[in-house]
């Protein structure tokens, strides 16, 4: 007979077994990871370091979610790089200023 008590759960819950109890418990859920702006994926990248540095993770693995997420950050930028870049053209109507007068 098993020494494992349930608490009930839903079924497709991932469980985490209590050490001192034995029960099974819900596993605590990691929060999603913000990636829709340069502050997540900063937060990220500084999480995955942590994780990495401490030995949690093994750092071939980080390496290679730093580098993605890195690919994730320069996307962002240029998203609204090319956003900026449209209203400015909006506003110009597609015509480029008179350039300035100068006084040589």
């Amino acid at each position: 007979m098993s020494h494992l008590t349930s608490t009930k759960v839903a079924s497709d819950e991932p469980l985490t077994i209590d050490g001192r109890t034995l029960r099974l418990l819900p596993t605590p859920g990691r929060r999603k990871a913000q990636l829709n702006t340069l502050e997540g994926v900063r937060r990220e990248m500084s999480r995955i370091y942590r994780e990495a540095e401490s030995g949690k993770r093994d750092t071939a693995e980080a390496s290679k979610l730093t580098y993605m997420l890195g690919q994730i950050g320069k996307m962002l930028e240029l998203t609204e790089i090319e956003a900026r870049l449209r209203v400015l053209e909006g506003r110009s109507s597609g015509r480029l200023p008179a350039p300035e007068a100068t006084n040589d």
